[in-house]
């Protein structure tokens, strides 16, 4: 599974290139004035706040480090994935975590594993990079998109077994 988080990170990357840093950072209405930028920002924040957690072998996504350059520089962003790709390839997936949220001002904790952490933070960047190629449909129309950017992996092979 790292290496699937690593493909959406390079498609990540793809999408970072191609636009301006303008374009990047720009307040887009349809994204209720975040921009390109936050999302990316938003799904590196999670993903490092992983890649921490292997050595305290607690996780919390709710006090992770919000690392503000990633919205405003997709120069500084093509670097932080680059980072973060050297730091998936190096975590343990069998390791044991104990993840920790609040929800609905109920402090939770639960056992979890980094496999398992990993399957969350590669759902929740499909999500993102949906929302995130809305915006660019809308606003900016000359950016390529890899392929199944931003569909899920169980739409892509749902498609595929109906069109088989």
């Amino acid at each position: 599974m790292k290496n699937v988080l690593g493909e959406l990170l390079n498609k990540i990357a793809l999408i970072t290139e191609q636009l301006k840093p303008d374009e990047y950072s720009e307040a887009l209405p349809i994204l209720m004035q975040n921009s390109i930028g936050k999302h990316i920002r938003h799904i590196l924040d999670l993903v490092e706040c992983l890649c921490n957690s292997s050595g305290t072998g607690e996780i919390n996504y709710d006090a992770r480090k919000r690392d503000n350059k990633v919205e405003a520089s997709p120069e500084y962003t093509l670097a932080k994935i680059n980072f973060l790709l050297y730091e998936i390839e190096k975590l343990d997936v069998d390791s044991r975590v104990l993840l920790k949220q609040k929800i609905a001002n109920e402090e939770i904790e639960i056992e979890s594993q980094i496999n398992r952490e990993i399957l969350y933070n590669i759902e929740h960047c499909v999500h993102h990079l949906a929302i995130i190629r809305i915006g660019i449909e809308q606003n900016f129309p000359h950016i390529n998109f890899p392929k199944n950017f931003g569909i899920a992996y169980s739409t892509v092979y749902h498609r595929e077994k109906g069109e088989a």
